[in-house]
């Protein structure tokens, strides 16, 4: 996770944390079921962020005899408990706020509330950059890309979990205005009423979809199957390398992978690196012939071993995200 994507997250807090408080304030004036919605809404957005950024924090920790593997999955825990912090706080507060506000509702509307209007204006203003933001972000990362195919196979989910809220908030000030303005045109609460409604949705669509993603990465999902090609390839293309067996990758964390694999050596090239008409001389001309295979089979060995950390240090230059290696010789 770099400073970039951590700059993103603390942005959306901030923000979210100015807009939580003008919401509320501008309900108090106005009563409006679809701003509270958006108060509520902000106010989820506001502390879930906060876990994101407690997830972040830890993830960077060093790898230990406690944590043989690094703590890199500490932020998909904490993204997994911010979705499900949405779904209640965000999705089930605010529908259970709209729903009540259907039961209980007169049908008649107030005057208009300059003051909730005003509110919902700045919000959408803020949250559109903080939106804009997050987005620039996900761009340069996803590189090539697409967005939907970005999002399956990105092992840093934050970034999209910002992005996602933020987007979600620009929507739910757009609904919120949208079900103001339609009550005030035909007299009627229902409109606002139903806006939040559609803002808990939008919550509860949202926090599903971050679970999704995240209960994924936590129960070790693998990279994509274009990375585990190229990786292989690679591999495969070793002179000391006869075949590759098996290969297997597990996200760890945000740019870490465990690769497992099992190679079988050329065993050409490694008789080419013994000298074996030396050792043929020698088996022709000394007696303790035993003493000399002895040594040649140590040799052996111990060629043998420095292939295999040679391979793995070229395979940890050449895909840095990388971390572990567990290598097979057959």
């Amino acid at each position: 996770m770099g400073s970039s994507n951590l700059k993103v997250v603390v942005s959306a807090i901030a923000g979210n944390s100015f807009i939580t408080v003008i919401k509320f304030i501008g309900w108090f004036f106005s009563q409006s079921p679809s701003l509270l919605a958006e108060a509520i809404h902000s106010l989820a957005d506001s502390l879930n962020q906060i876990l994101l950024l407690v997830g972040l924090k830890q993830s960077h920790g060093a790898v230990s005899r406690e944590q043989p593997t690094g703590p890199g999955e500490a932020r998909y825990l904490w993204n997994l408990i911010s979705a499900v912090g949405v779904f209640f706080l965000g999705f089930g507060v605010t529908a259970y706020h709209g729903l009540h506000a259907l039961v209980s509702s007169h049908n008649e509307i107030g005057p208009i509330s300059w003051i909730g209007i005003s509110v919902l204006v700045v919000s959408f203003i803020i949250e559109f950059y903080v939106f804009i933001q997050a987005y620039r972000e996900v761009k340069i990362q996803k590189g090539s890309l697409g967005y939907i195919e970005f999002l399956k196979e990105s092992d840093d989910p934050t970034l999209i979990a910002v992005l996602l809220e933020d987007g979600v908030a620009v929507l739910g000030v757009s609904l919120a205005m949208l079900g103001i303005g339609l009550g005030q045109i035909f007299n009627s609460v229902l409109f606002d009423i139903f806006a939040s409604l559609g803002i808990a949705f939008l919550l509860g669509l949202m926090a599903v979809l971050l679970a999704f993603i995240n209960g994924k990465l936590l129960i070790g999902r693998s990279t994509s199957i274009h990375k585990e090609e190229e990786i292989e390839l690679f591999i495969q293309n070793q002179a000391e390398i006869k075949s590759v067996l098996l290969l297997k990758t597990q996200i760890l964390g945000a740019g870490s992978i465990r690769l497992s694999v099992e190679v079988e050596l050329n065993s050409s090239e490694l008789i080419q690196s013994v000298d074996i008409k030396e050792v043929l001389k020698k088996l022709a001309t000394e007696e303790d012939q035993f003493k000399i295979l002895y040594k040649s089979s140590e040799r052996m060995i111990r060629l043998t071993a420095k292939i295999v950390a040679q391979l793995e240090l070229k395979i940890q230059e050449n895909f840095p995200e990388v971390s572990l290696i567990d290598l097979e010789i057959t």
